[in-house]
């Protein structure tokens, strides 16, 4: 594709970012298209989310009042628990706030050069129930996501490797099922299905070393890993099963053991915020930062347990100070783009409460 008059003066000037993407519309009767966005470098993270905002702003055109409360019970019911102690006000303000999902199709990942291909959804597509996306569908399947897509949506390239960030070309092109992404992606989805089955057999040779020999008073077995390690282990284990008790009583019993496992209180912390125990996460979370300051997954974690807890300013703190460690870690971006509007929104007296 040729290069216009506008693309080359912008190429010019230092700061400029040009880049393509692909949008494929829900609609089948409409063409998939191959687009330019043109940024700055330093607009470039969230310059191209805020577009797509927009887009899906734009796509569930005008909503009549019941319409808008039909969005706003089903985020309620999204959030659950969650919503019982935030204000209603500030949750109907939430629902109508639009946010993208990007669903990874290829991690940026060492094995790749940290360059991820990712396509990017209306965060609310369930809740707003639009409709089927089948072509967008078949793509992710190809690259071995068995996933529903619904709304429209858009595919991009960047490379990220926590210090530098480049949104790089996707087109047309790379649709195809013969694409060097694709043959990549599947073998990222073959690598973690072999290292998960590495880490059943691991526990289970674990399991097996820890257990006396016939006969044997079993002073003199030795296992490959520390117990408190193992028992690390076993948590780790029952979180990826989604068996949050059983991996908090192996988290909590790995630190029993040593308590100056950083590694698993800060899993016992994400474990807490998964049973919604927010002030046991905060807890641990800030033990992990008095020994390691700069340990972004505690400020991340304890953020979330203050949001948990009402506390906005509190969580607002700890992610500023996670993009101060990481200036490009894009869960602190996207959180602080929804959490900072709701805390202006909530104004002073909201603010002064938490």
């Amino acid at each position: 594709m040729a290069t216009t008059a506008k693309e080359a003066a912008l190429a010019a000037e230092d700061d400029a970012v040009i880049f393509r993407y692909v949008y494929i519309p829900a609609d089948n009767s409409e063409q998939i298209e191959e687009r330019t966005f043109e940024t700055t470098k330093s607009d470039e993270v969230m310059s191209f989310i805020n577009a797509l905002k927009r887009h899906f702003k734009r796509a569930e055109g005008h909503k009549s009042d019941a319409q808008k409360q039909a969005v706003h019970e089903a985020f309620k019911a999204q959030m659950g628990d969650k919503a019982a102690g935030v204000n209603d006000d500030l949750l109907k303000m939430l629902s109508g706030t639009q946010m993208v999902e990007p669903i990874a199709l290829l991690a940026n990942s060492p094995e790749t050069g940290f360059v991820g291909v990712y396509m990017y959804c209306d965060d609310q597509a369930s809740i707003k129930q639009l409709p089927p996306n089948p072509r967008a569908t078949a793509i992710a399947q190809t690259a071995g996501m068995h996933i529903q897509v619904n709304g429209d949506v858009f595919l991009g390239r960047y490379m990220d490797n926590e210090e530098d960030f480049e949104r790089m070309d996707f087109t047309t092109a790379d649709l195809s099922s013969a694409a060097a992404w694709v043959a990549d992606a599947k073998r990222q989805i073959a690598r973690r299905s072999e290292r998960s089955g590495d880490s059943q057999a691991l526990l289970q040779r674990l399991q097996q070393q820890q257990q006396p020999a016939a006969g044997s008073s079993g002073s003199s077995s030795k296992a490959a890993l520390s117990p408190a390690d193992a028992a690390k282990a076993r948590g780790n284990e029952a979180f990826a099963k989604g068996d949050w008790q059983a991996a908090l009583e192996q988290f909590t019993a790995s630190l029993k053991l040593d308590s100056a496992n950083v590694a698993a209180r800060n899993n016992r912390a994400l474990t807490y915020l998964k049973l919604k125990m927010f002030s046991e996460a905060a807890a641990d979370c800030s033990s992990v930062l008095a020994a390691d300051s700069s340990n972004v997954k505690a400020l991340l974690r304890r953020a979330a347990a203050h949001e948990g807890l009402g506390q906005q300013q509190e969580a607002l703190a700890d992610l500023r100070q996670a993009l101060q460690l990481q200036p490009q870690n894009a869960e602190a971006k996207a959180r602080l783009a929804v959490l900072e509007p709701a805390v202006a929104a909530a104004g002073p007296a909201e603010a002064a409460s938490s």
